[in-house]
């Protein structure tokens, strides 16, 4: 039997009522929530009559074991479920009654997006600036927040009127293909429930008892499924910690947690602050940080642990010096660890490429998580197809992959007709697509199209032909194809475009590192041929079986519910963490959680690490520290060099150090 402390205990044997159970960062909440269920059962709640529902696949999954393993076959007969599946089982069940069809499918990403563009193409909207992306994103939050199109059309905003008309075309499309998309699964289980009171009461008599986990990333719709289920009765426990809702950008709505008595008054509240993973020392900055927000419920962490080490904050010329300190400071550490013991976190994506690149070249053992690998994802395949076929006029498979990215009007027919040509003859397809019998079988605008992609990679070859300013070159490609802005057309939310484009900005600084390394004299070919080295070496180290003992490289958001001895955070600069977009988008507090997630990922130790420049659009440029610097109590920081991090400073190293350190701060502050 697990002992429990008081405070665990306490909501381990509170069975009856509304129940809010507010659970620090690394408090042994599953622990609580399997032990709870497990004495609902002994206390005579039928196993059949207990619903737990959670955010993700896996965490449904390792619910389901643990309570399986402490319960035997009454375990089993719980319901274990994620939010989307219990209610696609519910609509599939009783849909018909909302006038849709029980055979109902739901409809992919792509799917979506295809259904969208045919909705703007029918209601003349099909214009430059009505990205379908940002419809569908926008039709996504209004879904979760139960807005209807009229709701939408009834907001005092610009485009309010065109994205109701949208919504409205696309969910009657919907609903005449027999179709539902993500979104719908939520809203229409609440209405189905609305409408139909005696679905709900079946539901409610089915399942007396509610327990819902990581209730901080709850939407409107979810909290209105869990309130409808939850009944006069309100046997509802629910399991979060407002201090990690990091999901605001994509629905989730902290009010659900900091106003729950609203919704269930009398509600007992309960806090697990009793850490089991991090030292005091760890504990004590990330209290200090997150003390700092307003919209949050008061919790102070604490720990039995020892102070343990005092953070360690490391000033690096620039992100490429950066990333080898991490490398080589892992390396100077993993004598008395595992490599698996490090985990490097990173506020965006884009971060990754230069991480990957200098991890491989000190041959530090890495797996990325949480994203794909930044040379595999599309955007960065795309930009490579482009340099392949400016560089090889004959490679045909990299210009099949692009010839219509971004869209320019080329459809599937064409693309198809262009497949049959490549079929019947020898000749590369951008000989071949300049031949004035080939383009009288295709459209007239496609045959434009055509001939205008195929002009600019004319124009780009011809500028590649000189050795030198492959950034530039690059850059003015990409512009002139229209890639950087066609990004925004092609992804939603706008944060995935917006992701995309930083890692393509990224991309173009790897040509620059490059012609640095070649001391300016760097070809096209040369890049190519160096990346294409490199790419088959990580395919090939990637065979190796390292048993998983790798170092972590994963963006803070994706380092959500995990824990390392050692936590690495990189790139800890003003404008970077937090965001410069979410700052002007008034996010700075959701930015400020992301950052205490990342201080409470770590058991043993926590470091930073910033620059003192940083390249971004291809140049050099000077960059500040984080205020979430000056958030850190001085007391438990201390600040160095990455060659000192690496061999311990004298004390006399140490003042010198910190007075440079306080007055590069105070500049920060003034500018």
């Amino acid at each position: 039997m697990v002992e429990l402390n008081p405070q665990q205990q306490q909501a381990v044997d509170c069975l009856q009522g509304p129940l809010l159970l507010l659970a620090g960062a690394g408090t042994g909440k599953t622990t609580v929530i399997v032990q709870r269920i497990a004495n609902l059962v002994r206390h005579g709640i039928r196993a059949e009559a207990i619903l737990a529902v959670t955010f993700t696949n896996k965490a449904a999954r390792e619910m389901r074991e643990r309570v399986s393993a402490m319960l035997g076959i009454q375990g089993e007969k719980i319901t274990v479920s994620t939010f989307h599946s219990f209610c696609a089982k519910v609509l599939r069940r009783h849909i018909q009654r909302l006038g849709f069809s029980r055979n109902f499918s739901i409809a992919s990403d792509s799917y979506q997006n295809g259904l969208i563009r045919e909705v703007l193409a029918q209601e003349g909207l099909a214009v430059p600036g009505n990205d379908p992306a940002l419809f569908l994103h926008r039709i996504g939050l209004a879904k979760a927040a139960l807005q209807s199109p009229e709701d939408i059309s009834s907001q005092d905003l610009p485009w309010a009127a065109n994205l109701a008309l949208v919504y409205r075309r696309y969910q009657l499309r919907l609903q005449q293909m027999d179709m539902l998309d993500f979104d719908d699964m939520l809203c229409l289980t609440v209405k189905l429930w609305q409408d139909c009171p005696d679905i709900l009461q079946s539901y409610q008599q089915q399942y007396s008892h509610l327990l819902v986990d990581e209730y901080q990333d709850t939407n409107i719709a979810q909290l209105k499924i869990v309130t409808l289920l939850a009944g006069k009765t309100a046997n509802v426990a629910v399991v979060g910690d407002d201090d990690q809702s990091i999901y605001g950008w994509r629905g989730a709505n902290l009010d659900n947690i900091l106003q729950f008595e609203a919704y269930f008054p009398n509600a007992k509240i309960i806090r697990l602050e009793q850490n089991y993973r991090s030292t005091a020392t760890i504990l004590q900055a990330a209290n200090a940080v997150i003390a700092k927000n307003r919209s949050r419920r008061e919790k102070h962490l604490w720990s039995k642990q020892p102070c343990g080490e005092k953070i360690l904050g490391v000033c690096c010329q620039d992100e490429v010096a950066e990333a080898d300190f991490l490398a080589e400071y892992i390396s100077s550490q993993v004598e008395d660890h595992n490599w698996r013991d490090f985990a490097v976190l990173f506020r965006s994506n884009h971060q990754a490429r230069l991480l990957e690149e200098r991890f491989r070249k000190a041959k530090v053992p890495y797996i990325l998580v949480g994203t794909n690998s930044f040379y595999q994802s599309k955007e960065i395949l795309d930009v490579i197809s482009f340099l392949q076929i400016i560089q090889n006029p004959s490679d045909d498979l990299s210009l099949l992959r692009v010839v219509n990215v971004p869209p320019r009007s080329i459809g599937d027919s064409s693309i198809a007709k262009i497949r049959e040509f490549r079929q019947q003859t020898n000749l590369p397809l951008q000989q071949l697509l300049r031949n004035d019998s080939v383009q009288q079988q295709l459209p007239p605008e496609t045959g434009k199209n055509l001939q205008a992609f195929l002009g600019s990679l004319d124009k780009a070859r011809q500028a590649f032909a000189y050795p030198g300013d492959l950034w530039q070159k690059a850059s003015d490609f990409l512009t002139e194809v229209d890639y950087l802005n066609g990004l925004g057309r092609m992804y939603k939310p706008r944060e995935d475009a917006l992701r995309r484009r930083d890692n393509v900005l990224e991309f173009l600084n790897a040509l620059a590192e490059f012609e640095e390394e070649q001391r300016g004299h760097a070809t096209l070919q040369d890049f190519l041929e160096n990346f294409a080295l490199q790419d088959a070496q990580d395919k090939h180290e990637k065979e190796k079986d390292t048993g998983d003992n790798a170092v972590t490289l994963m963006t803070v958001h994706a380092a959500k519910g995990l824990e390392f001895p050692t936590v690495l955070l990189a790139g800890l600069e003003r404008n970077l963490f937090p965001h410069q977009r979410a700052v002007e988008e008034g996010n700075e507090e959701e930015e400020r959680r992301l950052f205490y997630v990342a201080i409470t990922r770590a058991r043993k130790q926590f470091l930073f690490s910033f620059t003192h420049k940083r390249r971004i659009m291809g140049k050099p440029v000077a960059v500040r520290p984080s205020k979430f610097q000056d958030e850190l109590p001085e007391e438990l920081v201390v600040y160095t060099t990455p060659e000192k991090a690496i061999r311990p400073l004298t004390q006399e190293e140490f003042n010198q150090y910190w007075e440079e350190m306080q007055k590069m701060f105070e500049i920060g502050k003034q500018s």
